[in-house]
């Protein structure tokens, strides 16, 4: 080994060098390769430019020749894509001629237009056939569409302009059609159900005549060309390059070579433009609009004559560098152990800063460090010291922001979370209060949140004054604050149900006491979940698993209590978690039922009405109360399942009695959640469509809570409904606040009296007046009035004299299965002629009114 290897090696065995040090000579090294590098390219520079003027020549004529091929190819390959549009243009006018085609045009009936065009559709080639009336409006296609959309975006296209003319001056002697080629638009591609990417397509529009030669309505048929052409794919392999069909420099179709781009067609040499990777170049000529039709090969044919000059030359310099590069090497070598011995004194300490820097990173803030060396790298080492200090007084406010509460100052949930194993397990026993406060999102909304933190922390001072005045030396309390207005606490050393009384007792009074906010004073309560440990569970999980849903329990018996966790609770957790699976379970596989109660008009004592209601069977707990299960349902975000699946059912349902003769309304209730979804109006339209369902036959009831919530927005739906023929119904009407002038202003057709204030009419006067005025109000403003709740003839009898123009309830009949309301309508009436009476004083107390 040379000397001076061996004494490189020897300082490096000792001491490791330093970055910096490595850096200087990797200057150095580059240094010195950089400048033997010029002085060898210089001494090759004329062999090479000379090379390059030769292989420059030959290039540039190998491109002329290569560019003038390629565009005859490109005009074949473009009139072999313009036979393509001819081709369906005719296939198009051969359909358009057909008989049976006009029959089922001229029928408007769009399940035999599509089944017709599906057929044809598969051996035209066509990926889209629409059928025109000969107004222009869209009556069928090939596929199953939203025929109302497509029409929509039609008319709003060019579309309209290009197909309008064919439909008001045409004629079987004379027949105008129109073809054309373009872009289809991301929306209109949408609407026609077309994979979504860049569409190029032939578009053709042909007259459809019937027997007599008078127009009918049109076809129109659109040939998106695919992303690979047969006729393409043909013509590679004759030509032996690759076609692209390109929109604003993006690929639609292609053939040959995969995967081959030209996002930037910029002519180069010879007028050939590259692709983007640069392996292929190509011609292109224009088609229609921003479309263009490219040819291209590989680029290595340009490149196979210089290439070869290329390499005779690069051998001839290779063997000239190498000796240069070998008398080089050794130079640098003597350079580098120079260096190496210099810079060793002068980086001394850059190891042990190095060493610290790694105990540092891997988390160990105390590790010991004292600069040391000469310079800057003792500067470096100074800075690193007050870096380090810094950055324990940074962890140390880090980890107080991560622990505790900002707010409080109290441990946080994660805080707490590591804290409470010791805590619990410091004794053989104890308990965790769960504390939520009550009234505090009022004082966040009356007084502002900074008002609403002041709170917390008065709250919190409190309790940790209370707990630290109970220490009975068995442990030290832990409170902490786990979320927005909830705290959780454990007191070790709790023996029993009495002494965890006495803490509940006492939190509940200190915080009874009015909190002074600045100027306003602000008062709250607390309701308390408690659960002893170990009896209620040995983990801090378990415990306050058990204590929330005491607390729950406390909420639930009125407030600013506390309750103890008893086994019942998470018994009756679970049930509720499993009745709720079990209800989305339901409802996903449409395993609810639909209920229908009658309506009865006071004036004849018919049924002119049914109010569709949904019923629940679980398999194994078997009627579930609709009270329970739709609140449920509200809760867990389902009720718009269930609104949807009784509007389809119920349409399907009492749609076909309709159409046997049934002379009755359907009502169906919408949930705040349904009206408020931005698709409500066309849920209803397409249930409507889908069941062929009359619209003046069918009333949507709303609670007058939802009315009142956004009377604005229930406004707006129900004016575009009624527009259709869809009937509206203030549903519950008197059992909560009702803004009358609001009230007034919505275009409402009935008002449902609710019955709180139906039930036991007859024998209470206070309802009676609040009865009647309603149904006068109802009268004032022009809705029908409906008594709903209607229990027994008393109650009947009252409402039928004062006014209300139908009525629904038990009197009559419950909620009924289809087949059993099927029955009930049979005869069509209800009352018998014992109660004419009351049908005779009903219609004169209406006349009265009028």
């Amino acid at each position: 080994m040379p000397a001076w290897r061996r004494l490189a090696a020897g300082l490096i065995a000792r001491r490791p060098f330093s970055s910096i040090a490595m850096r200087l000579v990797a200057v150095v090294l580059t240094t010195g390769v950089l400048g033997f590098g010029i002085i060898g390219g210089l001494t090759a520079l004329r062999l090479h430019e000379q090379l390059n003027s030769q292989a420059d020549a030959l290039g540039r004529l190998s491109e002329q020749q290569l560019a003038h091929r390629l565009d005859g190819e490109a005009q074949l390959a473009r009139a072999r894509i313009e036979a393509l549009g001819a081709d369906a243009t005719e296939r198009l006018r051969q359909l358009a001629q057909r008989a049976d085609i006009s029959r089922a045009v001229e029928s408007r009936n769009d399940v035999t237009i599509r089944e017709l065009l599906t057929a044809v559709a598969k051996t035209s080639g066509f990926e889209r056939l629409i059928a025109l009336d000969e107004t222009g409006r869209v009556i069928g296609a090939n596929a199953p569409l939203d025929l109302l959309a497509v029409n929509t975006r039609l008319q709003a296209s060019d579309f309209s302009a290009e197909i309008k003319p064919l439909l008001e001056k045409n004629s079987r002697a004379h027949p105008l059609a129109h073809e054309d080629t373009r872009q289809l638009e991301r929306d209109l591609i949408s609407v026609l159900r077309l994979p979504k990417r860049p569409t190029i397509a032939y578009t053709a529009v042909e007259p459809v005549f019937d027997d007599f030669g008078d127009l009918i309505g049109a076809l129109f048929g659109i040939r998106p060309i695919s992303q690979s052409e047969r006729t393409l794919e043909n013509f590679t392999t004759l030509a032996s390059a690759g076609v692209a069909i390109l929109q604003n420099n993006e690929v639609v179709s292609a053939a040959g070579p995969q995967g081959v781009t030209f996002t930037k067609l910029e002519p180069g040499a010879a007028g050939l433009q590259r692709s983007d990777d640069g392996n292929y170049v190509a011609r292109c000529v224009d088609y229609e609009a921003a479309i263009k039709v490219c040819v291209f090969t590989d680029a290595a044919i340009i490149s196979t004559t210089r290439d070869q000059m290329f390499r005779i030359g690069a051998a001839q310099t290779r063997a000239l560098m190498g000796q240069f590069l070998a008398s080089a090497a050794v130079s640098l070598a003597a350079l580098v152990a120079a260096l190496l011995i210099a810079v060793r004194h002068t980086t001394r300490g850059l190891s042990t800063l190095a060493s610290a820097a790694k105990e540092i990173a891997a988390g160990n803030l105390d590790v010991p460090f004292n600069a040391a060396g000469v310079g800057e790298v003792r500067s470096l080492g100074k800075a690193f010291e007050r870096m380090l200090a810094h950055l324990r007084a940074s962890t140390r406010k880090i980890r107080q922001l991560a622990f505790y509460d900002a707010v409080t100052r109290l441990p946080n949930r994660e805080k707490v979370r590591d804290d409470a194993p010791g805590v619990i397990a410091s004794t053989g026993s104890g308990a965790l209060f769960f504390l939520d406060l009550d009234g505090f999102k009022s004082i966040n909304d009356t007084f502002g949140h900074k008002a609403g933190d002041a709170l917390l922390r008065k709250v919190a001072e409190r309790l940790t004054g209370l707990l630290s005045a109970m220490d009975n030396g068995a442990g030290t309390p832990l409170l902490a604050r786990i979320g927005g207005d909830e705290f959780v606490a454990i007191l070790p050393g709790i023996y029993g149900e009495g002494s965890a009384r006495d803490v509940a007792r006492g939190m509940i009074e200190t915080l009874r006491a009015p909190f002074s906010l600045g100027a306003d004073h602000a008062s709250v309560g607390a309701s308390i979940g408690i659960a002893l440990y170990p009896a209620d569970g040995e983990t801090y999980e378990d415990l306050l698993v058990n204590a929330d849903l005491a607390m729950y329990a406390a909420k639930s018996s009125g407030r600013n209590t506390y309750a103890f966790f008893v086994p019942e609770l998470a018994e009756t957790a679970r049930a509720r978690q499993a009745l709720e699976f079990d209800l989305a379970q339901a409802i996903r596989n449409e395993q609810l039922s639909v209920h229908y109660q009658p309506k009865v008009s006071c004036d004849d004592g018919r049924i002119r009405g049914v109010e569709a209601l949904v019923r629940w069977t679980h398999p194994t707990l078997g009627p579930i109360s609709p009270q329970h299960f739709v609140s449920i349902a509200e809760e867990i975000g389902l009720i718009g399942d269930i609104d949807r699946f009784v509007l389809k059912h119920a349409l399907d349902e009492i749609g076909e009695l309709i159409q046997g003769g049934a002379d009755i309304v359907l009502a169906v209730n919408v949930t705040a959640t349904e009206i408020e979804d931005p698709l409500f109006i066309k849920h209803i339209v397409r249930a409507l469509r889908s069941s062929h369902y009359p619209p003046s036959r069918l009333e949507l009831e709303i609670t007058e809570s939802v009315a009142m919530r956004n009377p604005d927005l229930v406004c707006e739906r129900i004016t575009l409904l009624r527009q259709l023929g869809v009937r509206f119904a203030l549903d519950d009407f008197g059992a909560g606040y009702s803004n009358l002038a609001t009230l007034a202003r919505l275009p409402f057709d009935s008002i449902k009296l609710d019955r709180s204030l139906v039930t036991d009419v007859a024998h209470d006067l206070e309802k009676q007046t609040i009865l009647r005025i309603a149904i006068r109000l109802a009268s004032e403003l022009g809705f029908e009035a409906v008594a709903e709740g209607v229990e027994n003839t008393e109650d009947l009898r009252f409402v039928a004299e004062n006014g209300a123009t139908m009525v629904q309830g038990y009197v009559f009949s419950p909620a009924l299965r289809l087949e059993e309301f099927a029955i009930l309508i049979e005869p069509s009436r209800m009352l018998s002629p014992l109660d004419e009476g009351i049908q005779e004083e009903a219609f004169t107390a209406r006349k009265r009114a009028s």
